[in-house]
């Protein structure tokens, strides 16, 4: 036994919080109410409040608290933090808050405005997880907004990938009508976005127009009119189907759209910059120019490589594709010193290998390029999360070492799935 005699660590912090817990919103020992932008009032404890917050502390400083005899503080919120902020009230007495998409914005924005560290860097973290979620309560728009607004570059980057790569998703969300002007001209520019055709993202273009007609002429015109499916763009052409100034500048359009699909891209190229952005595919997902990749029973396999072919079409060109790809890696024989000698290697490597069959006319006008989009499955629902470029040269062979790297490949695994869309594309060149 030493000289401090017998000792014993007492920990109660827990039962500590639930005692403070307890007194939320109660009159018991309040010293203060907070009126919330006139409508919501609380009752509240100075010691709790300046005790996590050091802008609370500053505020509630009887020299500069005016209102500090009627034991009343007047703090004004933005109004869609107002039915949250019990919540976080709440939190400075428990330490605890249920975090959902529609409330992790607003308890950012008063963990930031009051600094609150933890829950500040908790809300941040939760929207990182769930920049991915289902269209009907995906904030990816909001989210990149405000990010952007209040720096927080990792948050940004995230939902413009996911929006980028997403768009089918995103243009079903209520998000889809806040975009302001210049978000969505921005996006309509993306040449990497994913999406089925031009005519799906022309749909939604026009849905967003119905709430911000003054921008009509603008937004339209980076709409990649050449692209659209001829017999997409007739439908749309039945009298009554669009608003009389959307149908008149399509109907000048439409022109262009049938040469594009008519004549000769040689001939095409005399008139028009077939090199120009209104000719640019974007990454369409549509069969005319893809293909999706399910592989099933990825546990299962062995180090096998698999072969996929597909036929795509771009105007009047043809282009048979052969993909192969070895999901596990590869194996194989080292014959150097016979074949009853031959030696087993293998390796890690995800590789895939692109090469063109076929391409009529195979010239000098054009090149291509495989996008190769990955998914990851979020709550039973699949999201793309990468894509992956590939240039094709005419009659060579073209490979990605690695598509997914070991330590990365679970996240492409779900119900012993992995899912791949390989999108073929073609890139004119400036008529000379």
């Amino acid at each position: 036994m030493d000289d401090m005699g017998i000792s014993e660590n007492l920990d109660h912090r827990n039962k500590l919080m639930g005692t403070f817990s307890t007194l939320f919103n109660k009159e018991e020992l309040s010293d203060i109410k907070l009126v919330v932008n006139r409508k919501l009032i609380l009752k509240a404890h100075r010691f709790i409040l300046t005790v996590h917050s050091d802008v609370f502390k500053s505020m509630l400083d009887t020299k500069r608290w005016t209102d500090s005899k009627d034991h009343n503080v007047h703090l004004t919120e933005e109004e869609n933090c107002l039915s949250h902020f019990q919540d976080f009230l709440r939190y400075l007495y428990s330490g605890t808050v249920s975090l959902s998409t529609e409330n992790v914005l607003p308890l950012h924005i008063l963990s930031e405005k009051y600094n609150i560290q933890e829950l500040k860097e908790s809300s941040q973290s939760f929207m990182l997880a769930n920049v991915a979620s289902p269209g009907t309560c995906n904030q990816a728009i909001t989210w990149h907004k405000y990010a952007k607004l209040v720096g927080l570059g990792q948050l940004e980057e995230e939902c413009l990938r996911y929006i980028t790569w997403n768009i089918s998703t995103v243009i079903e969300s209520p998000d889809w009508m806040l975009l302001e002007p210049h978000q969505l001209s921005a996006l309509l520019q993306m040449s990497d976005m994913v999406v089925e055709d031009e005519v799906v993202l022309f749909q939604a273009l026009v849905r967003w127009l119905s709430l911000h007609p003054s921008h009509t002429e603008e937004m339209l015109s980076h709409v990649r009119y050449p692209m659209m499916p001829p017999e997409k763009l007739f439908d749309l052409l039945v009298p009554g189907r669009l608003p009389k100034d959307i149908s008149s500048y399509l109907l000048r359009e439409s022109l262009l759209v049938y040469q594009a699909h008519v004549l000769p891209m040689e001939a095409l190229g005399q008139r028009n910059d077939i090199s120009a952005t209104p000719f640019i595919m974007r990454i369409y997902t549509s069969q005319s120019y893809s293909q999706p990749w399910d592989i099933l029973r990825y546990q299962m396999m062995n180090k096998d490589t698999l072969g996929r072919s597909l036929s795509t079409r771009h105007f009047h060109l043809k282009t048979q594709w052969n993909v192969t790809y070895s999901p596990k890696g590869q194996q194989h024989y080292d014959y150097r010193y016979g074949a009853y000698n031959s030696v087993a290697c293998e390796d890690d490597f995800a590789t895939l290998t692109v090469r063109l069959t076929t391409c009529e006319p195979a010239d000098q006008s054009h090149s291509h390029r495989m996008s190769i989009v990955l998914y990851h499955c979020v709550n039973g629902q699949w999201f793309a999360c990468d894509v992956k470029t590939l240039e094709v040269p005419h009659k060579e062979n073209a490979t990605i070492k690695d598509l997914i790297p070991l330590s990365e490949r679970d996240k492409y695994i779900s119900d012993d799935t992995m899912k791949l869309h390989l999108i073929g594309q073609t890139i004119w060149h400036k008529h000379e």
